[in-house]
């Protein structure tokens, strides 16, 4: 990496790690009906996402991300389909702009960020937002729209989650260790903020639906989910 990109990127972390929501995204987000989903990695968010998109009034709000195209299930991720791809020099001007609801540094290297140009489009289309963010993301949106109860997807057990993610390619041992490292911290700040609701992802369609019914249909399994979720933790800091 030459020494012009790497500045690119410092100062393009330091200002991510310092962004604020700005008043204009904060009543964009107050404004209607959002669904935001979170989850640790492999959980099956997108997988979650893309149904929701094609079997109800739902549309994904793309994404904009750092990080380089890659293939899922031999496919290869499309610009303006599965996220907006672009240069930390890029990002780092629409984040001087103030232009994102929320962007993070994610597993501490790629960065990534909603728009709020993003979000706007789908609510002109009378539309609801379907968002994928990290914890750190949606923590900012209950911060700025207390009443709003992220989901937050879980694996149904540890080895069918360890499957998942071997099937995710070639992931080295460090990438790995990376991953669980940030799950790790995602469970832990889940269930010390009552404001997310837990899903278990068993089967995509039967996920998604429970989904559709709205917060109060998952409530009443949220302690089992919970107990899941510690359950989770515990194999984690055991490896």
């Amino acid at each position: 990496m030459e020494d012009s990109t790497k500045q690119t990127v410092s100062n393009l972390h330091k200002l991510v790690n310092s962004y604020t929501m700005p008043e204009k995204a904060k009543n964009l987000i107050g404004s209607g009906n959002v669904i935001v989903l979170c989850g640790v990695t492999a959980s099956g968010k997108n997988t979650i996402a893309n149904y929701l998109v094609s079997h109800g009034n739902y549309r994904h709000v793309v994404s904009h991300t750092t990080r380089m195209p890659r293939a899922n299930h031999g496919v290869e991720e499309q610009n303006g389909k599965e996220y907006w791809f672009v240069s930390p020099q890029e990002l780092l001007e629409m984040v001087k702009n103030q232009e994102f609801v929320e962007v993070k540094a994610i597993h501490g290297e790629t960065c990534y960020g909603t728009s709020i140009k993003a979000v706007e489009s789908v609510f002109a289309e009378g539309r609801l937002p379907v968002l994928e963010i990290d914890v750190q993301g949606a923590l900012e949106f209950i911060n700025a729209v207390p009443n709003l109860r992220p989901y937050f997807i879980l694996p149904p057990s540890f080895d069918v989650w360890m499957e998942r993610l071997g099937s995710r390619g070639n992931l080295t041992d460090i990438e790995k260790a990376r991953r669980l490292s940030s799950a790790k911290m995602e469970i832990e700040t889940v269930l010390a903020n009552n404001s997310f609701i837990f899903i278990v992802n068993h089967e995509v369609d039967a996920t998604a639906e429970e989904i559709t019914r709205g917060v109060d249909a998952s409530l009443g399994s949220q302690a089992e989910y919970r107990k899941l979720a510690e359950e989770l933790l515990e194999n984690i800091r055991s490896i």
